[in-house]
């Protein structure tokens, strides 16, 4: 019996096309590798999520943070008053009607003495004196001379005698002849110690061409004394005018301090509010006085008067209500006020004086009213608007973030600031 072999035997392009296929397979995957290439991995992964989350932050800000800047600069004008007003004492309220203002009083003596100096000077002279014999050889009679009569000593120092003198005339005895004289006192011509000279021969220039020339002279024994010319401070009256003012107005600045510093915190008082009165000025040494320094003493006492806060400010509202116009408003941190010509009187209780109050207004705007127009418009709509209020001397109009063309539609997102200068 013959062997038999079964074989499975497939047809040649089913072969090859099972043969192919792996193949195919193989470049289609390499076809998808060189197609994934098209974008970096680093731009996919990387750079691609960053913009996107920037995209989202720049929505977010300009929806969440957006906002607008408006700074106003509106006209203004100046008001000054000066209102007169009555402080009294333990009053127990306000009478706005008739300017009566409760007040209380703060008081605190002082009393002191002060050395000032001496800013004036003056030259003092003194013209050097002394004694002379005047002798007289010329005549047996007395010899006169007049007031005033010139002396030179043999230095050329001239002296003058105050008075008319007498010279005794010579005398014979036992044929001897003797001279007369006298002791006179002379004054040099002029102040200076260079005439402070020693013993010396003198001459009378009065007699020069006679005979009496030579036989009347005189001679001194002694040194002329007293001659000066020097420059010393004098106490004049201008000096002691300013050391007593300025001693006031130290003592008064001092006081002033001390009272401002016990004033409560609910009373109002200034410098303005405060009176002195000098009770003593009194100079130690008068007018003329040679000396360098002085003394000067001063007492006084100073009031001080208070005022409820909330009544002085009632009083000033009142004030300047009356004087605003039609849609002004007062500039409440530009108000100032100070007090003039305070007069207190006897009885100390009761002081008359003058409010100064200086104050500015401006047209006032409503700030929801202004936003509610500007709100969704664009820059240059917005600086128009702005614009067609003749109120405002000056306007600033800035957007955040910087490009943002339009302001926010939600009126809080637009801040209002007002400036008054």
């Amino acid at each position: 019996m013959a062997n038999w072999k079964i074989q499975d035997i497939a047809p040649p392009k089913k072969l090859q096309k099972k043969a192919e296929e792996p193949q195919k397979k193989e470049e289609k995957k390499k076809r998808g590798k060189q197609g994934s290439r098209s974008l970096p991995r680093w731009v996919t992964r990387g750079v691609l999520p960053l913009f996107v989350l920037l995209v989202v932050l720049v929505g977010v800000v300009h929806i969440f943070f957006a906002n607008a800047k408006i700074t106003l600069w509106p006209e203004t004008r100046a008001i000054k008053l000066l209102e007169p007003i009555q402080a009294v004492v333990g009053l127990e309220q306000l009478d706005q009607e008739q300017g009566i203002i409760p007040a209380r009083t703060l008081k605190d003596e002082k009393k002191t003495t002060r050395l000032f100096p001496a800013s004036s000077t003056v030259v003092k002279e003194n013209r050097a004196s002394g004694t002379i014999r005047v002798f007289n050889a010329y005549t047996a009679s007395p010899y006169t001379l007049i007031a005033q009569t010139r002396f030179v000593s043999e230095g050329g120092k001239l002296f003058r005698t105050p008075v008319r003198i007498t010279i005794p005339g010579t005398t014979e005895s036992e044929g001897k002849i003797t001279q007369g004289y006298i002791d006179i006192e002379v004054v040099a011509a002029e102040p200076g110690e260079e005439y402070n000279i020693g013993p010396s021969s003198f001459s009378v220039p009065g007699l020069s061409g006679s005979a009496a020339f030579t036989a009347i002279y005189a001679e001194s024994t002694e040194t002329m004394a007293g001659g000066s010319e020097r420059e010393v401070s004098v106490v004049s009256e201008e000096d002691i005018a300013q050391a007593k003012e300025s001693l006031i107005e130290e003592l008064t600045l001092s006081a002033t301090e001390d009272l401002l510093s016990r004033v409560p915190e609910h009373m109002v008082a200034t410098k303005d509010s405060i009176s002195v009165k000098v009770t003593e000025a009194d100079s130690f040494v008068d007018v003329g006085a040679e000396i360098d320094q002085f003394n000067v003493s001063v007492s006084f006492v100073a009031t001080a008067f208070l005022f409820p806060q909330a009544d002085l400010d009632t009083l000033i509202d009142a004030f300047l209500a009356g004087e605003l116009q039609e849609g002004e408003r007062i500039a409440t941190d530009k108000t100032q006020t100070n007090f003039q010509q305070i007069v207190v009187n006897k009885d100390e209780n009761t002081a008359t004086l003058e409010l100064g109050i200086e104050a500015v207004t401006y047209q006032y705007v409503d700030p929801t009213e202004l936003r509610i127009k500007l709100r969704g418009k664009s820059k240059e709509e917005a600086d128009g608007i702005l614009a067609s209020y003749d109120v405002f001397r000056q306007s600033n109009l800035s957007l955040w973030p910087f490009w943002i063309s339009s302001l926010p539609g939600n009126v809080d997102k637009l801040h209002i600031e007002v400036l008054v200068d």
